[in-house]
C-alpha cells in the first residue's frame, strides 16, 4: 500500500472513531445553555425574514443565526438538530486537526496530537451553539492549507486558507482578524529576507491572493447586510463590542502562582533526571517520586487550582513554541517558518479567552495546543535523546502530553459522569423541541415544566419577556414570541434609548409573563425595568431557580 493510500485509510479510521464518540455524547447536555436562546432562537427569527442586528440584537457574526437557519429549514426547529449540527462541525474539526498535525509528524504522532480534541471539550455545553465550535473547522483547515502552500508553494492553497479564514472571520471576527494578520506575516515575508524588488513584490502578490480568498465568502455578506441595512448595525456592534452581556461576563486572569509551583516542580525534577542520568536506579526514582504525587494532585486537587494549570498550560506551550521559533536553526528548527504559522493559529485559538479569561475558552483551544505540544517534542526529540541517554526516550517525552490528558480526562469525565461513572444527563425531554436531547432528571423535570406552564399561560402567537438571561432559552424552547430585540435583556445594548423601547414594547403589547430569577432580579439596573415590574407583575410560580412573573389584574 502507497503511503498516500495509508494516509487517506488512517485519517477516514481517525474520522470514524471521533464520529462514533462524538456521536454518544452530543446529546447529552448538563445545562440548559444560553446559546439556546440567543443562537438557536436568534436563527428561527432569521427564518421568520427578520434580520440580525438591526431587528433584534446579537454578539456575533452571522454566520451562526444563517447556519442554524438553514438547519432549522432542511431538519426542522429542534435543539437536537442544532446539537446534531454541532456534532458533524466537531467530528470534521478533529479530522481537519488530524491533518494539520500530519504535515508536521509522522502518523503515530499526528494521531496522539489529534486525540486531544476528543476529550477536551467544552464543560458548560461541549455541543452548544456558540461560533468557535463551527469556526474551529476553519481555523484548523486554514492551517493545514496553509502549511501546504509552505510546502508545495501552489497559489491555490493561498486562495483556499484565505477563504477558510473568511468563513471562520464569519464566526467569530476577532479570531479570524487574529489568523489574517498572522498568516500575512508568514507569506508576505521571504524567508531568505531578500531585498530584491521582483522578490518583495512576488511576496506581497501571495499576501493579495490570501486577501482575496478571504473577500470570497465576506463581501457578499456584507452586501447582503448592506441591501437589508443592517451593515452599519453590524459593523458597530462587532467593533465597539456586544454590550453588557459580555461586560457582566469578565473574569480577572486566574493566580499563576499554581501554574508557577506547579510547572516549577516538573522541571526541577526534570533537571534532577539529567543531573543523575548516569546513574539509572536514582533518576528513575526521582521521576517516580514527582510523577505520582503530580498525578494524585491533577486528579484529586480542587479544580480552581487545575483551572490555573488550564489557562496557564497554553501560555507556556506558546512560550516554548515562539522561543523555538526565535532560536531557530541552532535549537534544531530547519524551517522556522513553520513553527511560527503553528504558534500564530495555536495563539489564534487560545485568544478567544480574552477579555473574558473564560475557563470554557481556554479549554476550546487545547486542541491545538496539543498540536503546538507534540510538535515541538518531536522536533526536540533528538536532543533529548542526547540529554538523558541511556533513560527511555518514549517516556520521557510522554511526561507533557499526559499531564495535559490528564487534566483533560478529568474535566471530561466530569462534565459527563456522575460519581458511579452513570451518565450524568439521563432524561430525555418531554417538551417537543427538546426531543432526543437529554439533561440531569432534575434539570429536566424543570426544564419540561417551565415550559409546560409557559405554553398552557401563553397562545402560539403571544410573547413573555425574559428578564433573567437563562429564560431566553425558554423562549426557544415553548415557541414562544419575544417581544423586543433583546436575545438577552442584558444584551440589548448600552443605551438608554434601547432599553426604554424594549420596556415600550413590553407595555405595548401587553406581556403577561416575565421569565426570571432571584439573582437576575437582584442585578437589575435598569430602574425604569425595576418600578415597572414593582408596579405590574407578580410572583406566579417558581420552578427550581426558575421564578415567572405575572402581570397583576386591573384594579
Amino acid at each position: 500500500m502507497s503511503e498516500r493510500s495509508k494516509d487517506f485509510l488512517y485519517a477516514l479510521l481517525f474520522f470514524l472513531v471521533a464520529a462514533l464518540f462524538f456521536g454518544a455524547l452530543f446529546n447529552r447536555e448538563t445545562t440548559l445553555s444560553h446559546s439556546i436562546g440567543y443562537s438557536l432562537y436568534g436563527a428561527e427569527r432569521a427564518l421568520d425574514g427578520e434580520i440580525p442586528y438591526r431587528d433584534f440584537h446579537t454578539l456575533y457574526p452571522p454566520a451562526i443565526i444563517y447556519l442554524n437557519a438553514a438547519v432549522f429549514k432542511l431538519f426542522g426547529i429542534s435543539l437536537y438538530n442544532a446539537l446534531f449540527a454541532v456534532f458533524i462541525f466537531k467530528s470534521l474539526t478533529s479530522l481537519a486537526i488530524y491533518l494539520c498535525a500530519r504535515q508536521l509528524m509522522p502518523r503515530l504522532w499526528a494521531i496522539a496530537a489529534a486525540a486531544f480534541s476528543l476529550v477536551w471539550l467544552r464543560p458548560n455545553g461541549p455541543f452548544k451553539a456558540v461560533p468557535m465550535h463551527y469556526g474551529a473547522l476553519f481555523l484548523a483547515l486554514a492551517l493545514f492549507l496553509l502549511l501546504r502552500y509552505l510546502e508545495n508553494r501552489k497559489p491555490a492553497h493561498l486562495v483556499a486558507a484565505g477563504l477558510s479564514i473568511g468563513l471562520l472571520a464569519l464566526f467569530k471576527h476577532n479570531i479570524g482578524a487574529y489568523t489574517l494578520v498572522g498568516s500575512l506575516a508568514v507569506v508576505a515575508f521571504d524567508e531568505e529576507r531578500s531585498e530584491r524588488l521582483s522578490q518583495l513584490a512576488g511576496n506581497y502578490r501571495r499576501a493579495l491572493m490570501l486577501i482575496l480568498g478571504l473577500a470570497i465568502p465576506v463581501l457578499p455578506v456584507c452586501a447582503y447586510m448592506f441591501a437589508r441595512d443592517s451593515l452599519t448595525a453590524m459593523i458597530r456592534t462587532l467593533a465597539l463590542g456586544p454590550g453588557e452581556f459580555l461586560i457582566s461576563r469578565l473574569a480577572a486572569t486566574p493566580s499563576p502562582l499554581v501554574a508557577l509551583t506547579f510547572f516549577g516542580a516538573m522541571a526541577a525534577a526534570a533537571y534532577a533526571v539529567y543531573l543523575f542520568r548516569s546513574n539509572q536506579t536514582i533518576a528513575s526514582a526521582i521521576a517516580v517520586l514527582t510523577l505520582m504525587p503530580a498525578s494524585a494532585f491533577l486528579l484529586l486537587a480542587d479544580q480552581a487550582y487545575v483551572d490555573s494549570l488550564i489557562f496557564y498550560a497554553p501560555v507556556l506551550t506558546l512560550a516554548l513554541g515562539l522561543a523555538a521559533c526565535l532560536a531557530g536553526r541552532r535549537a534544531g528548527v530547519e524551517d522556522q517558518r513553520t513553527m511560527f504559522l503553528v504558534v500564530v493559529f495555536v495563539a489564534a485559538a487560545f485568544m478567544e479567552t480574552f477579555p473574558r479569561f473564560a475557563r470554557e475558552q481556554a479549554v476550546a483551544a487545547m486542541p491545538f495546543v496539543a498540536v503546538l505540544l507534540l510538535y515541538l517534542l518531536h522536533l526536540f526529540r533528538p536532543a533529548i535523546e542526547e540529554l538523558i541517554r541511556p533513560l527511555q526516550t518514549s517516556a520521557a517525552l510522554s511526561v507533557l502530553p499526559a499531564v495535559v490528558l490528564l487534566i483533560g480526562a478529568r474535566l471530561f469525565v466530569s462534565t459527563y459522569f456522575d460519581e458511579q461513572f452513570h451518565l450524568k444527563s439521563s432524561a430525555e425531554l418531554t417538551v417537543e423541541r427538546g426531543r432526543g436531547v437529554y439533561f440531569p432528571a432534575e434539570k429536566a423535570s424543570e426544564i419540561d415544566s417551565v415550559v409546560t406552564y409557559l405554553q398552557q399561560r401563553i397562545p402560539a402567537s403571544g410573547y413573555f419577556f425574559a428578564q433573567s438571561y437563562a429564560g431566553s432559552s425558554y423562549l426557544f424552547l415553548a415557541d414562544r414570541n419575544n417581544p423586543s430585540g433583546a436575545q438577552f435583556w442584558g444584551g440589548v445594548g448600552v443605551t438608554d434609548v434601547e432599553r426604554a423601547e424594549t420596556l415600550t414594547s413590553i407595555d405595548e403589547k401587553r406581556v403577561e409573563l416575565i421569565l426570571t430569577n432571584e439573582r437576575d432580579i437582584e442585578a437589575e439596573k435598569y430602574e425604569p425595568m425595576r418600578r415597572y415590574i414593582d408596579e405590574h407583575f407578580e410572583m406566579s410560580r417558581q420552578f427550581g431557580e426558575v421564578i415567572i412573573l405575572e402581570r397583576k389584574p386591573k384594579p
